[in-house]
């Protein structure tokens, strides 16, 4: 005896044969598409800021317009500034966006200089350790706004310190024929936080927060 199947019924077996079948295909894309959509998520971001630094152009420092200066403060009420003479570093700065992509550096710890040569000599010594440390080190991590927050080595020791940051160009320098950017930042520390301490009597007439005064003025770079 033959069966037909009612309308209902065929309606129903060609909906269930048709999402059992979709499923499959969709099922069957996201397979494909998974491990490009792993690689996008992944290496997407990374492009990116790829992209960006390529838009970044090398500057080179001019030292003739440059300082890296400090203030400590002497018996409470007498300000004494010195300066580190001997440092290089990288800038990189995208025009299109006025951003400064890269700004680290490094200075010679015993380049130190405030205008008296036993202070000095005591201040490598005591201080600074210059011998056993030679070297400091200043790596910007990020801006945002007017803050610059970097990583400053001082004595081995590392910390995050934020600037209050200004940038400055670029302007068409007329001498040089290149462009040139400004770059200021004031910030403090305290000195114990980085071990810069001593045990003669000096240690006591100076105030722990030292205050940081770094200018740049850097040309574009066409090597």
């Amino acid at each position: 005896m033959t069966h037909f199947l009612s309308h209902n019924d065929f309606c129903n077996g060609l909906c269930n044969r048709l999402r059992n079948g979709l499923q499959t295909y969709l099922a069957h894309l996201k397979g494909i598409a998974k491990p490009y959509l792993r690689a996008a998520i992944i290496f997407g971001p990374l492009l990116a800021l790829s992209a960006s630094f390529v838009e970044a152009k090398p500057y080179k420092i001019d030292k003739a317009r440059s300082n890296l200066e400090f203030q400590a403060v002497y018996m409470l009420i007498n300000k004494t500034k010195g300066n580190f003479g001997t440092y290089n570093g990288n800038v990189d700065f995208d025009e299109k966006s006025r951003t400064l992509k890269v700004l680290n550096g490094e200075m010679e710890m015993k380049s130190i200089d405030t205008k008296n040569q036993k202070r000095d000599d005591h201040l490598r010594q005591d201080f600074l350790n210059v011998e056993k440390f030679p070297t400091g080190k200043f790596v910007m991590k990020s801006i945002k706004g007017h803050k610059l927050t970097a990583d400053l080595t001082l004595r081995g020791v590392t910390k995050s310190v934020m600037f209050d940051y200004e940038l400055n160009g670029p302007v068409e320098d007329p001498m040089k024929q290149k462009k040139f950017i400004n770059i200021e930042l004031k910030g403090k520390v305290n000195r114990k936080d980085f071990g810069i301490e001593s045990d003669s009597t000096f240690e006591a007439t100076l105030k722990d927060e030292i205050e940081i005064y770094i200018e740049i003025g850097a040309h574009e770079s066409h090597d």
